[in-house]
């Protein structure tokens, strides 16, 4: 016969076990990163809640673009090769405009 929808329960043992993954592997990445050290940095001149709120606004934001990327490419073959060129590509962008500001302020 036909098997109907799967229990409830089974449902959110799995949703809590992606939340757990998707939790630690986002922890673990970001430990120690320049993110956390550069909010570290600015929270000794600056007050504590503000900087925790636009950090976390803005972490929330960057999670939230790239699961709609994922959502948006769900079900496309997307060949590794285009991914790390369009990787290296955002890279270069960003060296080159980080290599403009410091051109720029050397010059001020």
């Amino acid at each position: 016969g036909a098997e109907g929808p799967p229990p409830a329960a089974a449902s959110t043992v799995t949703n809590w076990t992606v939340l757990g993954k998707s939790f630690m592997g986002v922890f673990i990445a970001e430990w120690g990163d320049r993110t956390q050290i550069a909010m570290i940095g600015q929270h000794a001149s600056q007050p504590l809640v503000p900087v925790f709120l636009g950090s976390a606004v803005a972490f929330f934001l960057l999670t939230l673009s790239a699961v709609a990327a994922a959502a948006l490419l769900n079900g496309q073959k997307l060949r590794e090769r285009v991914i790390m060129g369009f990787s290296a590509c955002c890279f270069a962008v960003f060296g080159l405009l980080a290599l403009k500001d410091a051109v720029y302020d050397s010059a001020s």
